[in-house]
């Protein structure tokens, strides 16, 4: 701030510097003075002297003509706040309304996609303030220093990803306020707390302005305030996940640090006051100042992001806010050591500057201990967690003796905990059975532990052997085999709880790319990449819902080995997408001709692609654990989905059965949903054992889904009663495979065994063709084959009827039905990527014209001179009757699933010129010149 202050015609100026040590100067910026006539007549006037110049302190508002000049990088910034604060406003304005619902039914699919819906949207909106407080806590860091240091492109960046965001939260506010008043809530609650927090933003991007000239502490009063409507937001929503006991113990202990730093800044004052040196003094006192001023700007970040300090990036702001008051303590330390040689004032300050690490350290504690998703589970968590560990950490040091057998030291002693541990409980235990598998399992684990110790011997005493190194990594591998055995609940309750908590972090950090690539759209210089990245960002899209209720299921049924099991499927199918949408925005970085958006989305990248990593390995090591219940449950969904589809059934038959919104019987592809489905779950039945399970239960989940929109799009009953209906016997089949795969999966060898499961296999197959026959169009197609196959019984008769026709007439009869034959074909071909209105349309023509065409070729037949080329017509005439069976077939299949290999070479229809030759028959000349010119055969 500039501090003016003037006594007559003379004034001193003061310009605030930051982090730099000066004096004060004295000059005079008096003007000569000049004599005039006042208005009101003579007057009386003394000379003398000027008094002493005196130093006065007055805060608030500062001239502008004082301010420097902003650089390029200052009015970049803001041109970025000015678009913000537009962006802000005209979110803040849609706030007003709900989105609008479609009518929704009373069925499972129905309940399921509103209470997933709003799962859905309480997640985007969580992650969505996450990264709005996260943001406000890096402009207060980023903002804390000399203008001249200050990285303005990454403060940019902060703004930028909170206006993003908060356009993005908007959305989803309207459409779970509508829910929650779909559902009795107060929806207008959530309207009014968002609205308060877009104020709140508002607010921020004022203060920070490069050219603002209201003190600092307006622009933490108002992070405060960011923070505090985020909190409020949070809870409208339920989705205050956080501990108030948590966050209160964080809002002391910041408390905490900023009691330590005043005594440091205490202490340091009373060396000022001893320190004869001006200039050296000076430098005490600034370096007290900024001390004062880091801690009440970690007290303040506290404030912004303890509503949401689950959130990595959140954690990261207050750390590095805490980085900022440990760097001014140990300034205010160096600082007095400088100034003073007192050993006593010294000590003082040294134990002042002590208790603020110590604080500092208590602070960094807490958060970390929250950084891990909660509290640890089970009393056997630290000692299954060391194992798990230092086993992975010896396999890593294979070739380094020494490492490993350090590694198994440490490993000896966790084990020993365990089975200390195991011990107690098998003591503690009133049942006899359960007392007895304790110690049991305790038992096979200090076997387990004691081979380990004897290989790790082995490699002490002979470093350079590689056979006594193999010999510990196995006997490593089979103690934490038998660890897993030992401790399996602790470690499997473990595992799901990091594998939750990895996959809402990735869900997070997925849901920030893709606003920041929606952001960056504006500034992108390559449509090319921007195209790419908007492709993968839509796959993305796709998978978040899926990795989103996979957390909730598995949160809410923390017993339920399906719940469990479904978690570890939709994190492993959300690697592979998550990546591509990683690269494809590492990719299209370079391209951003905005800085701060540019910068915005790198950040998001690199934060997406470490949580990808954190899942990978949390899947990975979730599914070792849980991986042998894939086939109990996906017997379990097999009968929780029949039951979906008897409720569907139900509202079928009370005309209640609603479609989903944006549920359709097409992918935006083309491709049939259903017919989709029934593929990929006959693809996966064919290797059922194993970990196919799994891959069956969705591809049955896929169908249930698919089924029931077909149902729901369709206003005739007998359809939707037979989809339904072909989808229960589909889920019945499948369910009486998955129980014989399970019966046969300890009977490897088995015949009977074998049989069986064949036996229900060809039932499945059977009713996933039933299945497909009932999608709409379907019926039309197996039609128009009946039509083909009746008319071509007419061939199989011994003798021809003679012919009543000319051959001229005959000959245009016949080019004409071709010609007819051919243009059905091209629409046949055409309507099996239609809808189904279309291909029931193009199939029943085309077993019109057949049926013209083949009596016209009967007809032509009657013309032939003898019986050998009559014959030849006739077969010809048969040829073409398979060609158009398979045809007809061709186009059902396609129409059920675009995407299926080899299907599209068999739907190049027969010309009519190809026909005739097919018949012996002359070149169709008569029909015109160029009327066969796009034959295809």
């Amino acid at each position: 701030a500039l501090l003016p202050l003037c006594w007559s015609r003379q004034s001193t100026v003061l310009q605030q510097q930051f982090n730099r040590v000066g004096k004060v100067e004295h000059g005079s910026v008096a003007l000569p003075a000049i004599m005039r006539s006042g208005a009101g007549g003579p007057e009386n006037f003394q000379v003398g002297t000027m008094p002493q110049a005196q130093q006065q302190i007055t805060s608030g508002q500062m001239h502008r003509g004082h301010m420097p000049p902003l650089t390029s990088a200052q009015q970049a910034l803001t041109g970025t706040i000015n678009s913000s604060m537009q962006a802000v406003h005209a979110a803040q304005a849609t706030l007003d309304d709900f989105e609008t619902l479609p009518p929704l039914g009373q069925d499972a699919a129905s309940k399921a996609w509103r209470k997933n819906k709003m799962d859905e949207s309480k997640h985007e909106i969580h992650s969505q303030v996450d990264a709005i407080t996260a943001s406000t806590a890096s402009v207060v860091n980023l903002t804390a220093g000399d203008p001249a240091d200050t990285d303005y492109t990454a403060v940019g960046c902060a703004v930028t990803t909170i206006s993003s965001n908060l356009t993005e939260m908007s959305k989803g506010v309207k459409l779970l306020a509508a829910l929650m008043e779909d559902e009795g809530g107060n929806g207008r609650q959530l309207l009014q707390a968002a609205k308060n927090l877009a104020s709140a933003v508002s607010d921020l991007l004022k203060t920070a302005q490069p050219a603002s000239v209201e003190p600092r502490q307006n622009l933490l009063q108002a992070a405060g305030s960011v923070g505090q409507t985020s909190g409020e937001l949070l809870q409208q929503i339920g989705e205050s996940d956080t501990d108030p006991r948590f966050q209160d113990m964080l809002m002391q202990l910041a408390k905490a640090v900023a009691s330590a730093a005043a005594a440091l800044v205490l202490k340091a004052k009373n060396v000022a006051q001893k320190t004869e040196d001006s200039a050296l003094q000076t430098q005490v006192i600034a370096a007290a100042t900024q001390c004062a001023l880091s801690t009440s700007q970690l007290v303040a970040c506290t404030k912004v992001v303890a509503p949401t300090i689950s959130s990595p990036v959140c954690q990261e702001q207050l750390i590095e806010a805490g980085k900022l008051v440990a760097k001014s303590a140990e300034g205010c330390v160096e600082a007095s050591q400088a100034a003073t040689n007192d050993d006593q004032l010294l000590k003082q300050v040294g134990v002042a500057a002590t208790a603020v690490t110590q604080a500092l350290n208590d602070l960094l504690q807490h958060i970390k201990q929250h950084a891990t998703g909660g509290q640890p589970i089970g009393r056997y968590d630290q000692a299954t967690d060391t194992i798990l560990n230092v086993t992975e950490n010896i396999f890593s040091s294979m070739g380094d003796a020494g490492e490993m057998v350090r590694q198994a030291r440490i490993l000896a002693q966790a084990t020993s905990d365990l089975v200390n541990a195991i011990k107690a409980d098998a003591e503690g235990e009133t049942d006899l059975e359960n007392s007895r598998k304790l110690l049991s399992a305790a038992k096979m684990l200090a076997d387990a532990t004691a081979k380990m110790v004897e290989a790790a011997k082995g490699a002490a005493a002979h470093p350079d052997s590689e056979e006594q190194q193999q010999r510990l990594r196995e006997a490593a591998e089979g103690l934490r085999i038998a660890t897993n055995a030992a401790a399996q609940n602790a470690i499997k309750k473990k595992l799901v709880h990091k594998l939750e908590h990895t996959a809402k972090q990735a869900a997070a950090s997925a849901t920030q790319t893709i606003a920041a690539a929606q952001h960056a759209a504006a500034s992108n210089k390559n449509p090319a990449a921007q195209q790419q990245l908007v492709q993968s960002c839509k796959v993305v899209v796709d998978q978040i819902p899926m990795l989103v209720q996979g957390v909730r299921g598995s949160q809410s049924q923390p017993d339920s080995p399906s719940a469990q099991l479904a978690l570890i499927a939709a994190s492993q199918n959300f690697l592979q997408p998550g990546g591509k949408m990683v690269a494809a925005a590492k990719a299209t970085v370079p391209t951003i001709m905005d800085q701060a958006s540019a910068m915005q989305l790198s950040q998001c990248a690199k934060n997406l692609a470490a949580a990808l990593a954190e899942l990978r390995t949390a899947a990975q090591k979730a599914q070792e654990t849980c991986g042998p219940l894939e086939i109990d449950s996906a017997l379990s969904m097999v009968q929780s989905l029949e039951q979906d589809l008897q409720e569907a059934k139900a509202a079928a038959r009370d005309g209640k059965l609603k479609p989903l919104p944006g549920e359709t019987v097409r992918a935006p592809g083309g491709r049939w949903v259903c017919g989709e489905a029934l593929c990929t779950l006959g693809q996966h039945l064919a290797s059922l054992p194993g970990i196919a399970a799994r891959d069956v239960a969705q591809a049955l989940r896929s169908l249930s889904q698919a089924a029931r929109g077909v149902a729901a799009n369709t206003s005739d009953p007998q359809v939707q009663s037979a989809m339904l209906e072909c989808a229960g016997d589909v889920m019945d089949k499948a369910g009486n495979l998955i129980e014989e795969a399970r019966k046969g999966v300890g009977k490897p060898g088995d015949l009977e065994s074998q049989q069986r499961l064949a036996q229900v296999a060809k039932a499945v197959s059977q009713a996933l063709n039933r299945c497909v026959n009932c999608l709409p169009g379907q019926r039309d197609v197996d039609a128009a084959i009946r039509t083909v196959s009746e008319a071509s019984k007419k061939l199989l008769a011994e003798s021809l009827p003679p012919s009543t026709k000319s051959f001229q007439e005959a000959q245009s009869q016949l080019n004409q039905a071709a010609a007819g034959l051919n243009q059905s074909a091209n629409e046949l071909v055409q309507a099996s990527r239609g809808t189904p209105q279309d291909l029931a349309k193009s199939s029943g023509k085309f077993g019109q014209d057949f049926n013209e065409f083949l009596e016209a070729g009967m007809e032509m037949a009657g013309q032939s001179p003898n019986k050998e080329a009559q014959a030849q017509v006739v077969s010809n005439l048969k040829s073409i009757s398979m060609s158009s069976s398979k045809l007809l077939l061709a186009a059902k299949a396609l129409s059920a699933d675009p995407a299926a290999p080899n299907l599209k070479n068999h739907l190049v229809p027969c010309c009519p010129q190809q026909a005739h030759r097919n018949l012996g028959l002359p070149h169709l000349s008569s029909a015109g010149p160029g009327s066969y010119s796009q034959c295809r055969c």
